[in-house]
């Protein structure tokens, strides 16, 4: 895939120029400020969770003093693409969709079914469809594009011959993906400021049912995007494949969590300088307990992702054990935890104190559960196992303070 939310922010907002031409002007004329009120209250009805794009969208219009001076009918129309173009690059791609279909039926309504408003706006579905790994709908859009331009004038804005060979190429991908038994997925919201896809590929001759991950990164601000191994899942049903995925919250307060389901991947910033790093290249059941582990760590610098396991593994052991489940980083204390011993009445956890550039085993947290009056006695040794302080909490003022131990 490509830089695409950039490239098609840069490329979408020329296309009303060509509709100008294509289908020229039916609309009566509206001051400036009259089309982006049509814009936002009729335009944009149908979408969900963009208020913040919406509000950015209206101060940057309104604020347009050459566009507002050269006001002209055919301009609701290329607010109407900017819109879309600023819901792709906030990763809100059903947003856009939705938008899509709406301007759809304004240009049946405004220039009738065959135009080249129409035959661009499918072309435009199918194209965002590919982005995300949708190809049967990025096929059938691109069909409806052709069969549109098929029937418009020949000229240099026809892109009949475009919508063909993109057709054609994407029915020879989906072939190759369906003889190696790959599935595409996706998130369906932004995470750390990223709109996240992928691939999961069968692994046929390992005889474990294994299906290897690549996972994409796309910058909603930048359009950079990177691609790197995100590991396997052992089944297909350990993991869902589709394109509508939620992310787990795996915030508590200032500590994160490793995942708790099989999410191959989390952000969470190990040394401290302000800057997450990308965590991913999940292997399941080799952690304890047979839980997952997390295997790679990547820095992203430029808009590229760099390996900085060694890097990481060289400055302390506890970067070897980032294990689903029991894996925490406190950011407000500049502590990484590893879970290490005991199960659901005793158990505990080291503790890694970030200084200097260097991660010290600072402390070992040992917590034995009290059934009988619902309360934790917690134990702070030293490295060398040595007590330093133990005290008696209760249940909740333990779920409160525990990271502070």
């Amino acid at each position: 895939m490509q830089n695409a939310s950039h490239k098609m922010k840069t490329y979408l907002l020329p296309i009303f120029a060509l509709l100008i031409v294509g289908c020229g002007t039916h609309q009566p004329e509206q001051t400036y400020d009259e089309m982006l009120n049509d814009v936002v209250l009729n335009f944009n009805v149908g979408t969900i969770g963009g208020d913040s794009v919406l509000k950015a969208f209206v101060q940057k219009t309104q604020a347009d003093s050459v566009a507002r001076q050269y006001s002209n009918p055919a301009m609701k129309e290329e607010m109407m693409f900017t819109l879309i173009s600023d819901y792709i690059d906030a990763g809100q791609v059903d947003n856009a969709q939705h938008l899509y279909d709406n301007m759809l039926k304004y240009a049946e309504q405004e220039y009738g079914k065959v135009c080249q408003m129409t035959a661009m706006t499918y072309k435009e579905k199918a194209h965002l469809y590919e982005r995300v790994g949708d190809l049967e709908n990025a096929i059938q859009m691109m069909q409806k594009s052709a069969e549109v331009f098929k029937n418009l004038p020949k000229n240099d804005i026809n892109y009949y011959t475009d919508a063909e060979e993109c057709i054609r190429r994407w029915e020879e991908q989906k072939s190759k993906q369906a003889a190696n038994n790959i599935i595409s997925f996706s998130y369906k919201q932004p995470i750390n400021g990223y709109k996240v896809f992928g691939t999961a590929t069968e692994d046929l001759e390992s005889g474990y049912y294994y299906y290897d991950l690549t996972l994409t990164f796309c910058h909603i601000d930048t359009g950079q995007e990177f691609s790197v191994y995100g590991g396997h899942v052992m089944s297909r049903e350990k993991m869902e494949f589709d394109d509508n995925l939620a992310y787990p919250d795996n915030k508590d307060s200032d500590v994160i969590k490793s995942p708790k389901y099989d999410v191959p991947f989390f952000f969470v910033d190990l040394d401290f300088d302000g800057k997450d790093e990308l965590i991913t290249h999940f292997c399941p059941c080799v952690g304890q307990r047979t839980v997952g582990k997390f295997l790679s760590i990547y820095k992203i610098k430029n808009g590229k992702a760099i390996n900085a396991t060694e890097y990481f593994t060289d400055k302390s052991e506890i970067f070897e054990s980032i294990d689903q489940f029991y894996f925490f980083v406190n950011n407000a204390r500049k502590e990484i935890i590893l879970y290490s011993d005991g199960g659901a009445i005793n158990f505990g956890w080291k503790i890694y104190k970030f200084n200097n550039g260097e991660y010290i085993y600072d402390r070992h947290i040992r917590c034995d559960y009290n059934t009988g009056s619902s309360s934790y006695t917690v134990t702070v040794l030293s490295p060398q196992g040595q007590p330093i302080k133990s005290f008696t909490v209760s249940e909740d003022q333990f779920n409160r303070d525990r990271w502070n131990y």
